[in-house]
């Protein structure tokens, strides 16, 4: 399920007579409310965990910005996904620096969950994770960065996260609200 998008309506406006002119609009200003609702009412899926013992044992992380900047006034957000499972740990931060913090208190809510620790952190080369090092060395937890720019790397936490604020925008839609609260 989709709908058009702003670049072929804008061809579409130049070779056709009567429409409109898109060039003002931002990709922004445009949703599709049935489309969000969609999104919106999806389901995770029930099926079980082929070989559960490797669970919760890659773990892909990034940190994103949320715009506009939230009432709680915490912009900042750090992911955590699991690479088999695709079991997500959400934190919201104020600022990058609590990074490792909130880092730190993921992977002890796993261990204390699980009763286990994680094998590998991939994360993006960001460098506010840099200071975890000498933590996940004395946990036994590999760390690994991804070389900068491939994507392909770090796919994963970019389109959770894009799915977590697509989600998001359609709560904001569904509830009747404005996208600049």
């Amino acid at each position: 399920m989709g709908y058009i998008e702003l670049d072929l309506l804008r061809k579409t406006a130049l070779v056709t007579k009567g429409i409109p002119d898109f060039n003002s609009i931002r990709p922004k200003y445009i949703t599709c409310k049935s489309y969000n609702t969609v999104k919106l009412l999806r389901r995770p899926s029930s099926k079980a965990i082929i070989n559960p013992p490797n669970a919760l044992g890659r773990i892909k992380g990034n940190i994103f910005v949320i715009r506009p900047i939230p009432l709680n006034n915490k912009p900042y957000g750090l992911i955590l996904v699991d690479r088999k499972t695709r079991f997500k740990i959400i934190k919201l931060i104020k600022s990058k620096d609590k990074v490792i913090t909130e880092a730190k208190a993921a992977i002890k809510e796993i261990n204390n969950t699980f009763k286990r620790y994680l094998v590998y952190l991939y994360y993006n080369r960001g460098k506010e994770i840099s200071r975890l090092r000498p933590y996940l060395r004395k946990k036994g937890i590999i760390f690994s960065k991804s070389s900068p720019y491939t994507y392909n790397q770090n796919s994963l936490a970019k389109r959770t996260i894009r799915v977590v604020l697509e989600r998001l925008k359609a709560v904001i839609v569904a509830l009747g609200l404005l996208f600049s609260l």
